[in-house]
């Protein structure tokens, strides 16, 4: 199921590049978007802060929350009706996102 996801995720992103043209800010004036760049941010941070923990079991914590707020923020998205651009902006955060999570659990974070 993952790697079903993640196949869609970089074919979303590989479609989207025409698409992403209009602008990194494609969500800023889309009322259904609201809300949809603060999780993007928060899981951001969340990544920014397994990458400064030193304790393994917080870093496990911490990924373990991301990964909810990842899955999380793609139902979300899934709801919503947003415009392509938005929509596109979107999915690629979340596979940039999609790709550290993986990057630091193939590190090893938290074991």
């Amino acid at each position: 199921m993952k790697t079903t996801m993640q196949w869609i995720l970089a074919a979303a992103a590989l479609a989207a590049a025409p698409v992403l043209a209009a602008g990194p800010d494609a969500c800023a004036n889309d009322p259904a978007a609201k809300g949809l760049p603060a999780r993007v941010q928060n899981m951001h941070e969340k990544m920014d802060r397994i990458h400064w923990a030193t304790d393994p079991a917080e870093q496990r914590r911490l990924l373990d929350l991301h990964g909810k707020l990842m899955h999380e923020g793609m139902q979300e998205l899934g709801r919503r009706k947003t415009t392509l651009p938005c929509r596109l902006e979107m999915m690629n955060a979340m596979m940039d996102q999609v790709i550290q999570h993986q990057q630091v659990e193939r590190e090893g974070a938290g074991d």
